[in-house]
């Protein structure tokens, strides 16, 4: 039976855009050659964010005397954990949404399939896919309309070494076997000082791990306001996380040094300090290594010999798409990280979940004829402690695109919820137009950010400005509080 929209991934994008072709009275056939959730759900989001809540609660129990309350702990004063249990609850809460998602699609009227699609022609009104079932064989099915969402996977770096015993990727970590704390522990060295690095070096770390990390780039988080970037590498460097940046790695190699088979990682400092070029490569020994240095797309086995070449790519191999996410083939359509292009208005190359989610409605929009909504201000998050949210723009990038930008500053060292909760040096920025006072930007760090920059998207969005947040009562006592505080500052 031929469907008038096939999605291929079953991730954020593919489940959005599934459901809402159902909605809007589509027929719709889902593809997942794995679980249903895609990466978000079972190797990235969800279990990262277990894996965080529960590492968090072991950090503040360590901390609970500061708040009167006395934590029994083991000899020598440490906070025992049990990983088999931390592993369970992050399955318990993975298999709970995906049940949840899955009973959602089949009660939306989706045709769920378990296979490994391959796009066969894309010529002509009708499009052919084959899906190869558990048994290898291939059937062929008819559709309208395509939407690839395979998404991507972790990238290995061309570093000898990499391909070791004891080097993983995320994917690897977050696993049904993963995350391997029996094998990391009590060493841990992370290639890559993003978002993946900072919120896998805060599990880690509050676990009890010995964490380095080491950056090529003059900071960690280089993407995000550089105050950000500065701070959050203060706080996880008193947690005792060693942040090497400026660090190009040349290898890694397993050492018996320490009688125990280790992984040495060989680096070279570069920039103004590095000193001597013919000064020998430092190095750091761990247990285990992380490689986050990076994602690369999902596409092995999309495209069969007759189809490969229709679909334009870039040259890393994403699906390039225009501005309502249409690939070079008419009624093919990418959504999600496997895209690249401004699709509705967005910068190329974000690759978050619930950008995926956005692109993929739009799609299906455009499919129907409904004129689709810009993006607008997209949310990014990290879920270190405290939390870092930014949308817009950075005072930096509204200088760099000629944007002329004021920025208010509040600082939570008097806010009432962040004194009771003995939040760490935080703060919030936000960066209004000079001329209009207009909010284009903000960058909040502090508990609960992820929560809070909801508010700033709707405000960046609707042009909201200085006053008229000024304007706005906040309820006492909350972290939002410091919002009007930075307002005020215009």
């Amino acid at each position: 039976m031929e469907s008038d929209l096939l999605v291929i991934g079953s991730g954020p994008a593919g489940y959005a855009a599934s459901i809402k072709a159902r909605r809007a009275g589509l027929s719709a056939r889902l593809v997942e050659k794995a679980l249903a959730g895609g990466v978000c759900l079972n190797r990235g989001c969800i279990p990262t964010k277990a894996l965080l809540y529960s590492s968090s609660l072991r950090r503040k129990a360590a901390e609970a005397s500061l708040f009167g309350i006395h934590v029994a702990a083991a000899s020598g004063g440490d906070i025992p954990f049990n990983s088999t249990e931390v592993q369970r609850r992050k399955l318990e809460a993975v298999d709970a949404i995906r049940a949840n998602q899955i009973a959602f699609i089949e009660k939306s009227g989706v045709s769920l399939e378990r296979g490994i699609a391959r796009i066969e022609n894309v010529g002509g009104e009708d499009k052919t896919v084959s899906i190869a079932g558990e048994d290898g064989e291939r059937k062929i099915v008819r559709a309208k309309r395509i939407l690839i969402a395979t998404g991507t996977k972790p990238a290995l770096i061309p570093v000898a070494g990499c391909d070791l015993d004891g080097v993983f990727t995320s994917d690897d970590l977050l696993g049904d076997n993963g995350p391997l704390f029996e094998r990391c522990f009590p060493k841990l060295t992370i290639i890559g000082g993003g978002v993946v690095g900072m919120e896998f070096a805060s599990i880690y770390s509050n676990f009890g791990g010995e964490v380095t990390v080491i950056e090529a780039l003059p900071r960690v988080l280089a993407n995000m306001d550089r105050e950000i970037s500065q701070t959050i590498a203060m706080i996880l460097k008193k947690r005792g996380v060693n942040i090497i940046t400026n660090a190009q790695l040349e290898k890694v190699e397993k050492t018996e040094a320490s009688g125990g088979g280790e992984l040495a990682c060989f680096f070279r400092i570069s920039g103004k300090n590095a000193g001597a070029l013919e000064a020998p490569p430092q190095f750091i020994a761990s247990n285990a290594v992380l490689i986050a240095a990076g994602r690369k797309p999902e596409t092995a086995g999309l495209f069969s010999p007759d189809s490969l070449g229709a679909i334009a790519l870039t040259e890393r191999g994403y699906i390039r798409v225009n501005e309502v996410g249409m690939t070079s083939v008419a009624g093919v359509y990418a959504a999600g990280d496997i895209a690249s292009g401004a699709a509705f208005g967005m910068s190329a190359g974000v690759q978050l979940a619930h950008t995926a989610t956005a692109q993929a409605e739009r799609i299906v929009d455009h499919i129907v004829g409904k004129p689709p909504a810009p993006l607008g201000a997209i949310p990014s998050c990290v879920y270190t402690a405290p939390e870092i949210a930014c949308a817009g723009l950075t005072v930096d990038e509204a200088k760099e695109r000629g944007v002329p930008a004021i920025v208010g500053k509040g600082v939570f060292g008097g806010n009432g919820r962040a004194v009771i909760e003995h939040q760490e040096r935080s703060f919030v920025k936000l960066v209004f137009h000079a001329e209009t006072k207009a909010l284009i930007g903000a960058q909040i760090m502090c508990n609960h950010a992820t929560d809070i920059i909801a508010w700033a998207v709707q405000c960046i969005n609707a042009g909201i400005t200085a006053e008229q947040i000024r304007n706005s009562v906040f309820a006492h006592p909350t972290y939002a509080e410091t919002i009007a505080q930075a307002a005020d500052r215009v």
